[in-house]
């Protein structure tokens, strides 16, 4: 329903994208957005001469590689059904422009 959705708008690298997410997940849209924040801002300063496609790249590897880790220690299903979800608000966020 409607009123269990939240709009929020999405900032990283300049690019903003608006996301209708489930208004329980806000906490966990902003955290993600925070960590590639910080990822990028790292990955930039360690790696000046790279693009900026590069670094995002860098940082999509770097949460990867935490997505993998916790996958082989342990209880994934929450993480994984909260990507998928985001996966799906991205892409359908991406069609609307």
């Amino acid at each position: 329903m409607m009123d269990d959705t939240l709009l929020i708008h999405v900032q990283i690298g300049g690019f903003r994208m608006p996301l209708r997410i489930p208004r329980s997940d806000e906490e966990v849209y902003r955290k993600a957005q925070k960590m590639v924040e910080e990822y990028t801002e790292t990955y930039q300063k360690r790696y000046n001469q790279r693009s900026y496609e590069e670094v995002l790249i860098l940082v999509a590897y770097q949460l990867a590689t935490l997505i993998a880790r916790q996958q082989l220690s342990g209880d994934t299903g929450p993480v994984e059904s909260t990507l998928k979800d985001l996966e799906a608000e991205i892409e359908k966020a991406l069609r609307m422009e």
